[in-house]
C-alpha cells in the first residue's frame, strides 16, 4: 500500500510502504485518520481491504476489488483504476479483444480486473487458469452473470488469441516462474501486468512467437486515473510525458 500525503501548492507527498497482511487492518485505520487524501493498494491487499472500507465506486463493486482509496471526513471510497488501465493498454497496443479468445492467469484482484475489462469489451471466450481451481471457477460464475454474452470458464491454459499474466509471480521477491506450463501452445498477443522487468512469461511467450507487452502502459493509465479519482483533472500530467519519465527509469516494457 503506498500513501499519498497531502496536497500543496507545489507538489504531491506519495510514498510507499510495506504492509503485511496482519497489519492491513492497521493501515487502513491510519489511512483514514491521518490526515492523507488517499493511497493505493496493490498485491495481497486488492480484495482483503475491500470490506475494511465504508464504500465502493461501481468499477471496485464490479472487479470485487481495489487498488485505490480517496479519504475524506473519516470515511474511505475504494475505487478500482486496473479494469480501465488494461483496457487502455490494449487499445494503445491496437490489438482488439472483440470476438477474440482470451487466456488469464490468475483468480486474484487484478485477475478480477482484467476479466471486467474483457468483458466490458465483448471478448469471445476467456479461460480462466488459476493455482486454485475452485476460485477459478468460482470467479467465472460471476463474470457469466455480469457479462452474459462472453463465456468465461475455468480451465488449463489454452491457445488464445490473448494471454495476460495477472499473478505475482515475476514480482521482485517472489519466483521469476511463468504461470504457463512448459507445453503451453502460446498466443498472438500476451500482456504481463508486471512491469520493469523482463518475467519469465514474458520471455516464454516470446519464444513462441507472441506479439509481448510488459505492464508500464497500464501503470501509467493507473496513475493518471489515479490521480483524476484524488483531485479531479486539475494539474494531471501528460501522459506521454509520465510514460516517458518512467521507461527512463525502468527501460523494460
Amino acid at each position: 500500500m503506498a500513501n499519498l500525503g497531502r496536497l500543496t501548492r507545489r507538489k504531491v507527498l506519495y510514498r510507499a510502504c510495506d504492509v503485511s497482511p496482519e497489519r492491513l487492518v492497521c493501515a487502513v485505520e491510519l489511512l483514514r485518520w491521518s490526515g492523507m487524501l488517499g493511497g493505493n493498494v496493490t498485491v495481497p491487499h486488492k480484495v482483503a481491504i475491500v470490506p475494511l472500507l465504508d464504500g465502493l465506486t461501481p468499477e471496485a463493486r464490479l472487479a470485487g476489488a481495489v487498488n485505490v482509496v480517496r479519504c475524506g471526513q473519516g470515511r474511505l471510497l475504494g475505487h478500482n483504476t486496473d479494469s480501465a488501465g488494461f483496457t487502455d493498454a490494449l487499445r494503445e497496443s491496437g490489438y482488439s479483444a472483440t470476438g477474440r479468445s482470451a487466456l488469464v492467469f490468475g483468480a486474484g484482484g487484478a485477475a478480477r480486473a482484467v476479466l471486467c475489462a474483457l468483458g466490458r469489451l465483448h471478448a469471445h471466450r476467456v479461460t480462466i487458469a488459476a493455482r486454485r481451481p475452485e476460485a477459478a471457477r468460482s470467479l467465472a460464475r460471476v463474470m457469466t452473470a455480469s457479462f452474459p454474452d462472453t463465456t468465461f470458464a475455468a480451465g488449463q491454459a489454452r491457445a488464445a488469441d490473448i494471454a495476460v499474466n495477472a499473478t505475482p509471480l515475476g514480482l521482485p521477491g517472489l519466483p521469476d516462474r511463468s504461470p504457463a506450463p512448459s507445453d503451453w501452445p502460446g498466443c498472438g498477443l500476451a500482456l504481463d501486468l508486471i512491469y520493469g522487468r523482463r518475467t519469465a512469461f514474458q520471455r516464454q511467450a516470446q519464444r513462441l512467437g507472441a506479439r509481448v507487452l510488459g505492464g508500464s502502459s497500464m501503470l501509467v493509465s493507473q496513475a493518471l486515473r489515479s490521480w483524476e479519482f484524488w483531485f479531479g483533472a486539475l494539474g494531471a500530467p501528460r501522459r506521454d510525458v509520465l510514460k516517458s519519465r518512467l521507461l527512463e527509469s525502468m527501460p523494460c516494457p
